[in-house]
């Protein structure tokens, strides 16, 4: 079968990189202006490719799950999609690893980028860093969640790999991959296996159930309609949102005036379907 991986790229390949290197180790990673210069020169790439190649399991972090887990197997059967952030300490990470994984002859897809926080806090405030980082995590959730869907439909074996990143995007790839039934693998750096994660997810019921229904033509419910659903449905709404199977949002004044299913609410149904068949 097939097998289709999602890998969170954190900065591990950097920092060992720096430690090997005592003229750059002090150099912040949060430093964009540096690391901007950094991935223009071609030797620099070059020299950080020749390092990760030559341990790659013991330089990376993210490799050294994953060439554990696909240890054995056809690289040409597996397809890889990197997930980093839009800072250039790991943009350097991120390409270095593709190309080393193209090398080796993966299947290597393009990667989206999400909020990294520190690009924004540079170029704009804090405030708006952090509200575009909030923001990143659930468009990390929502398109994993896609991918991993759209994969499986087509036969694939869906694999997520949270080992690196932000503690923020490691939980948002475990957790779309739990939301998914995908198989979830982690290493912590002293390990000596891979861990494969248990299943883990909240499975509506009752009165749960029924409300997803009810909102499972993915119409927005506002006004009059809103507050029958929040009468009718106290429990079962602030249940089903702090899940993520729903979402409420709020005016203003932080009064909720509007619900809508969520991509994990329409993925729960249609897994209660095929489980029913």
């Amino acid at each position: 079968m097939k097998e289709f991986h999602i890998i969170n790229v954190g900065n591990s390949l950097l920092s060992n990189f720096q430690r090997n290197n005592p003229e750059i180790s002090k150099i912040q990673q949060s430093d964009n202006d540096f690391w901007k210069k950094a991935i223009d020169d071609v030797n620099f790439m070059e020299e950080i490719f020749r390092f990760l190649e030559s341990n790659p399991k013991e330089r990376s972090a993210e490799m050294n799950t994953f060439l554990r887990v696909v240890e054995g197997k056809n690289p040409k059967e597996i397809e890889v999609y990197l997930s980093g952030t839009n800072t250039y300490s790991n943009e350097i990470c991120v390409r270095t690893i593709q190309r080393y994984l193209r090398d080796k002859n993966f299947i290597v897809y393009d990667n989206p980028e999400f909020p990294g926080y520190f690009l924004e806090v540079n170029n704009y405030d804090e405030k708006y860093a952090k509200d575009e980082f909030v923001r990143g995590i659930a468009e990390m959730v929502d398109r994993f969640i896609y991918l991993a869907l759209k994969k499986k439909e087509e036969g694939y074996e869906v694999f997520m790999n949270p080992t690196g990143g932000f503690k923020a995007h490691v939980i948002a790839c475990a957790l779309a991959g739990f939301l998914t039934g995908c198989k979830v693998y982690y290493m912590n750096e002293e390990f000596r296996n891979v861990i494969f994660m248990p299943e883990l997810f909240y499975l509506p019921k009752g009165r749960e159930v029924k409300l997803l229904e009810i909102l499972s033509d993915r119409r927005p419910r506002s006004g009059a309609e809103y507050k029958s659903i929040a009468d009718k449905f106290v429990n079962e709404l602030e249940r089903l949102r702090v899940y993520g199977l729903v979402d409420v949002e709020t005016d203003d004044d932080g009064k909720p005036f509007r619900v809508k299913i969520t991509a994990r609410g329409i993925l729960f149904l249609n897994t209660s379907k095929e489980v029913q068949r």
